[in-house]
């Protein structure tokens, strides 16, 4: 039986008879082996069962033909498949919890928050791995536990990039915060009993996508990544670099990109496979290829070495260190794996470490011990599924992400204030807005409508469509007529209410994968239902819903909010910070460019999105970019209580930390809340070398009543500090580095005021 199918009859009741014993339970036909002696610890025992299989069956393993790896009988070796993702909940599964997306867990600035969610998703995804094992009679027991869409390392870098959601933003510090808590938490690692140095993981994760594959420029089917030797040590390699660290994120796996980098295929690329992740980072990851299909592209379109086959691709991808295939060609590559290790083209050593090491995942996700008594993962039920646990936490993440960028004195909402409101737009009253891309798909949802309405009398109306085909210059092909009659009639629910809440943004139309957008603001048909309705409006809130963020027409809105994809229980979150029964704590983790910036960059092709030198024309990021083109900001959002930074005190650190940063959080308002406190510092000027303006190096979520005081502190990393030479290496120049503490980014005024500043010699 397929993955897919175990998957798909998840919802089956009861337990299937017959089922094949857990491997090496005591009395099975394998237990015998040495491979199932936990005492020998994991690479003994995976070396075991791997010199027992023939070449055909090693093989099979190095090739994941979707869906998913053949069943060996004879070792109860289950099948497992690498096409699930767990970035905010488990998808593709039914009846599961659907968090906020990754750009939102980004937005909340907030270590547990991100813990909890991948904790739980975690939990989910082991519930559903029984109920694989027993509805494929014992033959699956792993599909949804291997996660070849782990964390993305890759950066929001550019803000048309339409993939910006699975992002965690857009500053490599804060990737790598999010994103190792996410990787440590969903991987869950739990010692093994009698096998000292070897642990068990809920989950495996495996990094995405190394390295590139940040987009397709519009006229480029595949990403081709050009950049300078001192961006990718600058903005891109140290991510990475954090997510395999055995000290850090320990991700079980690694997927080489579907990108070239400057002309070397990533799935071909000896530097980046063995120099990097084997000897500079110390990881043993196992290297898979992407879906769908990272070995073609070294022939078509890179024709990398010479190679005009795509079989002769393979060799080229083995020799440089892929040690799994996975994609719908495997009907084609593993006979031709098979033929390249018989006529020795390709080693069988290569083919036995790639063997090994897929087996050893598989016991670390303790396939060869789900038998025993003391596995970590025993007693979890049914229910635990969507429960109304982790809905709760659902919603919380959505509160949590929601980020409050203009108020004048709209927000909160009380009930009472407002009898009739109006709820209008196309990211209204959808569900799939709150979900967006590599999502499951829960029991039930909320949505922004039906979180509003649960609150007060509220009157819906559609506006206009999300969804519709796309012209180059941002306008819908549309059906004449139809879109007028839309709008016409939100504008007489608009004129009958109080108050507007107007829902718009982009959704996987706008920003998905392989949807790029080329402007900033937003779509035509809804600029012109913005438009339209807030000619008629009493007062109006705007709430964005996207994840690279719209340059909005803000100057009739007494409040805007951005809202990037919450979740199944997105709309109760979001109505939770409208009526203020949770104060907004979230920050933009990504900047919000005005149409000037889309309009300077668009006009050369060296400012592509496949040209990853951020300060290529006028600068991407809140590192290279100049104020003039910037909306809102990296890191601003607004409170409904404001907060005050004192006493800042900067020394010298120790180890691997460059300065110890202690300051007082002081909560001045009328309302508890909380305030991310941020940590910018300056860069040394280096001749002959292009530097950022400042970078960001540490941060801190505080929840203070009010008037309450905290003190807090925070160590600088010297790696935060480094420079990016010419080379690509990074060097901590000896210099007087000023430091910025606050609410914001340097020079930005908040709910936190201006900040403090302070100094230290290195």
């Amino acid at each position: 039986m397929s993955a897919v199918f175990a998957l798909a009859a998840l919802a089956a009741t009861g337990t299937p008879t017959g089922n094949m014993a857990y491997t090496c339970a005591p009395g099975s036909v394998e237990s015998k082996y040495p491979f199932c002696d936990r005492k020998l610890g994991f690479e003994a025992r995976s070396q075991d069962l791997m010199k027992r299989l023939n070449t055909t069956e090693k093989v099979m393993l190095w090739g994941h033909s979707y869906p998913g790896t053949e069943y060996i009988e004879r070792y109860n070796m289950k099948t497992w498949s690498l096409d699930h993702t767990c970035i905010h909940g488990v998808n593709k599964a039914h009846g599961v919890t659907v968090f906020a997306h990754a750009i939102a867990q980004g937005a909340s600035f907030d270590r547990d928050l991100v813990a909890r969610i991948s904790n739980a998703t975690s939990i989910e995804a082991r519930i559903l791995s029984e109920k694989e094992y027993q509805n494929s009679h014992g033959e699956s027991q792993a599909s949804v536990l291997s996660c070849d869409g782990g964390p993305l390392a890759n950066s929001a870098h550019d803000p048309r990039w339409g993939r910006i959601s699975e992002t965690y933003g857009e500053d490599p510090y804060l990737i790598q915060q999010i994103g190792v808590t996410a990787m440590r938490s969903l991987q869950n690692q739990q010692a093994v009993p009698d096998s000292p140095g070897d642990y068990f993981m809920a989950t495996r994760q495996v990094t995405r996508h190394f390295l590139g594959y940040h987009g397709a420029r519009p006229d480029l089917e595949y990403a081709i990544m050009n950049a300078t030797q001192r961006s990718l040590g600058d903005s891109y390699i140290p991510t990475y670099g954090s997510y395999q660290d055995p000290e850090l994120g320990n991700a079980d796996g690694i997927m080489c990109a579907i990108s070239s980098v400057n002309g070397v295929p990533s799935c071909a690329n000896p530097y980046l496979l063995t120099d990097l992740l084997r000897k500079e980072w110390n990881s043993d990851a196992l290297v898979q290829t992407d879906c769908c299909d990272s070995i073609s592209t070294i022939n078509d379109p890179f024709h990398y070495k010479g190679v005009t086959t795509d079989t002769e691709a393979l060799v080229l991808a083995a020799d440089a260190g892929v040690q799994v295939y996975y994609g719908f060609r495997g009907g084609e590559y593993i006979p031709a794996m098979t033929a390249f290790v018989e006529n020795g083209t390709i080693p069988m050593s290569i083919l036995d470490s790639a063997a090994a090491r897929v087996i050893k995942s598989m016991m670390k996700l303790g396939l060869y011990d789900t038998y025993a008594a003391d596995f970590p993962w025993k007693n979890l039920t049914w229910s635990q599924l969507d429960s109304p646990q982790h809905r709760s936490l659902a919603r919380e993440s959505a509160a949590k992400s929601t980020v409050l960028l203009k108020n004048d004195g709209v927000l909160p909402l009380s009930p009472n204030t407002y009898k009739n409101v109006a709820v209008i737009g196309p990211f209204a009253n959808c569900t799939e807005c709150l979900l967006q891309s590599y999502n499951g798909y829960p029991s039930a949802y909320t949505t922004i409508f039906q979180g509003i309405s649960n609150r007060t009398h509220a009157t819906y109306s559609l506006g206009s469509n999300t969804s519709c085909p796309t012209k180059a210059d941002n306008t819908c092909w549309t059906t004449p007529g139809v879109e007028a009659d839309a709008i016409t009639a939100a504008v007489n629910v608009a004129k009958d209410a109080d108050l507007t809440i107007l829902v718009v943004g982009l959704g996987s139309t706008w920003e998905g994968e392989g949807n790029d957008r080329v402007n900033m603001t937003l779509p035509t048909i809804q600029a012109a239902l913005q438009q339209a309705v807030e000619k008629v409006s009493k007062k109006v809130i705007i709430v964005s819903v996207s994840a690279g963020g719209v340059d909005l027409d803000e100057t009739t809105a007494g409040a805007v909010v951005y809202a990037p994809y919450g979740g199944e229980e997105g709309g109760s979150g979001l109505a939770d910070v409208l009526f203020g029964d949770f104060n907004p704590s979230a920050k933009m983790p990504v900047t919000v460019y005005k149409q000037s910036w889309a309009d300077s960059m668009n006009q050369k092709l060296t400012t592509s999105i496949g040209v990853f030198d951020l300060e290529a024309g006028i600068g991407r990021t809140h590192r290279y970019v100049s104020g003039e083109y910037v909306k809102h900001g990296f890191g601003f959002g607004l409170s409904y209580t404001t907060f005050a930074y004192s006493n800042l005190k900067i020394v010298s650190g120790a180890g691997d930390d460059a300065a110890t940063i202690t300051f007082t959080i002081t909560n001045t308002g009328s309302r508890a809340g909380a305030d991310v406190a941020q940590v910018y510092a300056s860069v040394p000027t280096v001749s002959g070398l292009v530097t950022p303006q400042k970078n960001f190096v540490g941060f801190e979520k505080v929840t203070l009543e009010p008037k309450q005081s905290q003190t807090v502190t925070l160590n600088i990393l010297k790696s935060s500090l480094e420079t990016a030479q010419n080379d690509g290496t990074r060097v901590l120049t000896s210099a007087t580095y000023t430091f910025f503490v606050g609410g914001n980014q340097p020079g930005e005024t908040g709910s936190s005021g201006a900040g403090l500043k302070g100094t230290l010699q290195l």
